[in-house]
């Protein structure tokens, strides 16, 4: 079959011309998600995408769709750094379940690479997703990146399109997800939550004082707070991604903060201060959007290396989810993403209650 491949204008708002063809493009997403997961979870609303794929100084974005007799059937979004990383460009793609093996994916790739190339881009990063069911059996053929942590099916139709087109496996994710129901039945203390956070706090507050925010990050601590972002994009395992140090500062911080909260989305986060220093020593946060209360998701948790050794992770994370709990009391699950090899943080997940639901493929193509 013959696609008709094209890039896709995106407009300022719905109403303008390419507001369209931009919601048929967002639903078809939503449409590959659910395939995938047989849940709504990771649904954006229309608004809530077109307000994140807006340019920003930080980071510029391609959006391309396959069509198949006028109607859009895939998608795939190119997202190219600005400030930082500028080898590299980040790429998204996605078809219905209808149209797959049939070379919408292939077509759109050949396209999103040279869009890359052409703004001086080199390697391309992209990542794909497979449930962890009762399919996952021992006759079925599974990957396995360099650093031997996690595996992905390899009869998946992403394995198969990566591998032909060049890609590496570079690294394995596990997504793990809370059920928060199960925290709040937790009522005396013992062996859920509550215990947790105590345990790690009495290691840790010896040297450090948790501080706590909603949305916006209070002035005085922005400066350490960009810090703590920009170790983010390296200090975690990366296994074979090439990937460099980004560029944060007290302006990306506002803006990323701004455009979170024109997306719909609220944000709570964690942090410890270095009580002889006052520096901020590592952060957690969540998130969750207004359309989807019931849904919360893990972004970053860091804790910078100097620091470690005190249990910060497992307090900081504690104590978000029980702000979570206080503060948003409709919400009933947590998503978070962890390297396989990020044993340590795997551990912590594990002891507040994550269980796996999925795995990430991380992959990476140089081109020629």
């Amino acid at each position: 079959m013959t696609f008709t491949i094209e890039q896709l204008p995106i407009p300022a708002t719905l109403e303008a011309p390419g507001g369209n063809d931009f919601a048929r493009s967002a639903a078809v997403s939503n449409e590959v998600e659910h395939g995938l997961w047989g849940h709504d979870d990771f649904r954006l609303d229309v608004r809530e995408r077109l307000t994140m794929m807006q340019p920003t100084p930080d980071r510029e974005r391609v959006l391309g769709v396959a069509r198949d007799r006028g109607e859009i059937v895939a998608n795939a979004r190119l997202s190219i750094p600005q400030r930082d990383n500028l080898r590299t460009a980040y790429l998204q793609i996605e078809v219905l379940p209808s149209h797959r093996r049939r070379g919408a994916a292939t077509a759109l790739l050949a396209f999103m690479e040279h869009q890359a190339a052409s703004c001086g881009r080199s390697i391309i990063m992209s990542w794909s997703d497979a449930r962890v069911d009762g399919h996952d059996g021992q006759d079925r053929p599974f990957l396995v990146p360099p650093t031997g942590a996690g595996v992905f099916p390899a009869d998946d139709a992403s394995a198969v399109l990566a591998l032909q087109a060049g890609f590496d496996l570079v690294q394995v994710d596990r997504q793990s997800v809370l059920d928060l129901g199960i925290l709040r039945q937790d009522q005396d203390g013992t062996h859920g939550l509550e215990a947790q956070e105590s345990e790690a706090a009495a290691a840790g507050s010896g040297e450090y004082t948790l501080l706590g925010w909603a949305d916006r990050c209070p002035e005085h601590l922005v400066g350490d707070y960009a810090l703590l972002r920009q170790r983010m994009s390296t200090d975690p395992p990366l296994g074979g991604f090439a990937q460099e140090e980004e560029l944060w500062d007290a302006g990306r911080i506002r803006r990323e903060e701004e455009t979170s909260l024109a997306g719909g989305a609220s944000s709570l986060v964690c942090a410890v201060q270095h009580a002889s220093t006052g520096q901020l020593a590592g952060h957690t946060i969540l998130e969750r959007f207004g359309s989807r209360p019931a849904v919360v998701y893990q972004e970053d948790t860091l804790v910078l290396k100097e620091h470690r050794g005190h249990r910060l992770g497992m307090w900081l994370k504690a104590a978000n989810l029980r702000r979570a709990l206080d503060e948003w009391p409709d919400a009933r699950r947590v998503y978070t993403w962890n390297a396989e090899e990020n044993t340590f943080m795997l551990a912590v997940n594990v002891a507040l209650g994550f269980r796996a639901a999925g795995r990430t493929a991380g992959w990476q193509k140089v081109l020629s």
